[in-house]
């Protein structure tokens, strides 16, 4: 196990804060105070969107940042104040549960905290469905916990959210109907599962993406999955569901398969302005 949580306990170079790691030096250790550092600087698009969406005008790339340090730099720019002090709610950086997850990471990583993103499906957002969602999920010294950041959160439950892995293996054995799983009320079914397996198991193997881009299996358009799609996200959903107790399996099957990796170049769709676009992952600002 000390491999394991050697391997989380490091950055990735989507969670290192970069040259704006002094901004760390005088945080909280506690959960509930890392969360609220976090709502100082963060607002999801969501919100904005229902209460205020002409802040959105010329705003819609701050979604795009993909590392820490790069949402940092903007979070800086909007305003240079110590992360613990709270911004006004129109210079708070603009993105959606994902970045709130990844940030809460690099923190606990900052601070020797082994933590990961896992990307799945919450029951606790919409009525309809289990909704997509991406949260934090730590080691508290005995086992991992799942936080959530965003919505404020602590020791979610197996119930509360499914990893994609576990959202595929329940649609597959017939145990929940795949329309159970969704982006939206009206956006459900296995395909959305096939978008949200790939990008866990990529977290899992510290490539937290963003939650528009696209790469191999996950990029597909048709909504049906195929016979030869299947059986590889089965064997995905198979070894990232067993990381605790057959790391090095699910490190190699990730590293074998150009489907599942994250190539440089990935596919990114922007769903504040609907665009989609090609780009390099690593954007981190150059020192």
């Amino acid at each position: 196990m000390s491999a394991i949580l050697d391997f989380y306990t490091q950055h990735s170079p989507i969670t290192h804060p970069g040259a704006y790691a002094h901004l760390y030096n005088d945080l909280p250790r506690e959960l509930p105070a890392l969360h609220q550092v976090i709502q100082n600087i963060y607002i999801h698009v969501w919100k904005v969107r229902k209460y205020n969406p002409e802040w959105l005008k010329g705003r819609t790339h701050e979604y795009e940042s993909r590392s820490v340090a790069k949402s940092l730099s903007l979070v800086m720019a909007h305003n240079s104040r110590p992360l613990t002090e709270a911004r006004p709610k129109n210079q708070k950086l603009i993105i959606d549960c994902r970045h709130f997850a990844v940030l809460l990471v690099s923190m606990l990583r900052s601070q020797g905290v082994p933590a990961r993103v896992r990307v799945g499906f919450a029951s606790y957002l919409e009525q309809s469905h289990l909704q997509d969602h991406w949260v934090c999920e730590y080691w508290n010294g005995d086992r991992w916990v799942m936080d959530d950041p965003d919505l404020l959160k602590h020791d979610i439950t197996p119930e509360e959210f499914v990893t994609g892995g576990r959202a595929w293996q329940m649609i597959r054995k017939r145990e929940v109907p795949d329309i159970q799983f969704g982006f939206s009320p009206h956006d459900r079914g296995e395909w959305a599962v096939r978008y949200d397996l790939p990008r866990d198991l990529a977290a899992m193997n510290k490539f937290e993406m963003l939650s528009g881009d696209a790469w191999g299996v996950a990029e597909k358009k048709d909504p049906m999955v195929n016979a030869r799609d299947r059986k590889l996200l089965d064997e995905a959903a198979a070894v990232v569901g067993k990381v605790d107790t057959d790391f090095e399996a699910m490190r190699q099957f990730y590293d074998a398969n150009d489907a599942l990796r994250v190539p440089d170049t990935i596919h990114l769709y922007n769903y504040i302005d609907n665009k989609n676009k090609t780009v390099a992952w690593d954007d981190r600002p150059s020192a």
